[in-house]
C-alpha cells in the first residue's frame, strides 16, 4: 500500500521544513505553507538559492488567531502577531505575488542572521507563493534509490527535496507513472499529477545547514539524462480539497 510517510510545510518560503501529522489541503494547497516569503532591499525574491543558511531558521504559523514564530539555530525565538506594513510585489516563477512587509523585529533578526538587508512579506492571498504548483510529491523509494547510486557516500534526507508529501510503499519512480492522471489521498483529497519536478541548486545543499555538500543534480542527470532539467518527484494540483494525515492511503484513480 502506498501511503503518506511525512507531510512537510514551510510557512516562510525557503526556511526550514516542519512536519505536520494532519493538514487541510485547499484548492490552492496547504494554506499555512509558503504563506510568507523573503525579499531583499531591491524587492527581489530571496530563497536558499541565494542564501542557503535560510534553511536553519524554522518558522511556525497559526492563522487563527494569527501568530508567527521564527526560531534561529542559537535558540532565539521571535513570535507574535505579524503586523502588516508596506505593500510590495515580487516575481515568483513568472508571476507577480503581492503582499505586505511585516512590521516589528522580524526583519532585523533575519537580516542580522543572513548578513544582508532582508524583509519578510505576508502574501495577500494564501496559496500563492509556491513555485510552479501547490503540491510536490516524492517517494522514499525514489530517494533511497538515489542514495544507492552514491556508493555509500550519501544517504539523502527527504528534506533536501522539500516535498509536500513524502510517500512510503511506492516503487522507485512510481510517482512518475501517475503524471497526467489523478490520485486519491485519504478519503477526501484528490490530486491531479501535472508534471515531473525539475530540480534546482537547492538539492545540492545540506538541508540542516544550507551548505553545498553534494552535486545532486549531476547524480540525477547521470542516470536520468535530460536536456531540460534534472527531474525527480512530481508536481500536483488540487482537484478536490480535503483533510489528510500521515498514514493515509494514496490510490491512483
Amino acid at each position: 500500500m502506498v501511503s503518506i510517510l511525512k507531510i512537510h510545510i514551510s510557512p516562510v518560503k525557503s526556511m526550514g521544513l516542519i512536519n505536520f501529522d494532519e493538514v487541510h489541503v485547499s484548492e490552492h494547497g496547504i494554506l499555512e505553507d509558503r504563506r510568507f516569503f523573503v525579499m531583499d532591499a531591491e524587492n527581489r525574491l530571496v530563497t536558499q538559492r541565494q542564501i542557503g543558511k535560510m534553511t536553519q531558521i524554522l518558522a511556525d504559523y497559526m492563522p487563527r488567531p494569527e501568530q508567527l514564530a521564527l526560531q534561529f539555530p542559537d535558540g532565539q525565538i521571535i513570535s507574535g502577531e505579524p503586523g502588516l506594513g508596506q505593500a510590495v510585489q515580487a516575481m515568483i516563477w513568472g508571476r507577480f505575488v503581492t503582499g505586505n512587509v511585516l512590521e516589528g523585529d522580524w526583519n532585523d533578526a533575519i537580516s542580522e542572521f543572513c548578513g544582508q538587508s532582508l524583509r519578510i512579506v505576508r502574501a495577500h492571498e494564501p496559496g500563492t507563493s509556491y513555485d510552479e504548483f501547490p503540491v510536490s510529491i516524492i517517494s522514499q523509494a525514489t530517494i533511497d534509490n538515489l542514495s544507492s547510486l552514491t556508493d555509500g557516500e550519501m544517504q539523502f534526507d527527504s528534506r533536501r527535496f522539500r516535498p509536500t508529501l513524502l510517500l512510503s510503499g511506492a516503487k522507485v519512480h512510481e510517482e512518475d507513472e501517475w503524471v497526467g492522471n489523478s490520485v486519491r489521498v485519504g478519503r477526501q483529497l484528490r490530486l491531479r499529477l501535472v508534471s515531473r519536478d525539475p530540480r534546482c541548486a537547492i538539492t545540492t545543499l545540506a538541508p540542516s545547514t544550507g551548505e553545498r555538500d553534494f552535486d545532486t543534480l549531476r547524480l540525477i542527470l547521470g542516470y536520468r539524462p535530460n536536456l531540460r532539467a534534472a527531474y525527480l518527484g512530481v508536481y500536483a494540483i488540487v482537484e478536490q480539497p480535503g483533510t489528510i494525515a500521515v498514514g493515509d492511503e494514496v490510490t491512483p484513480i
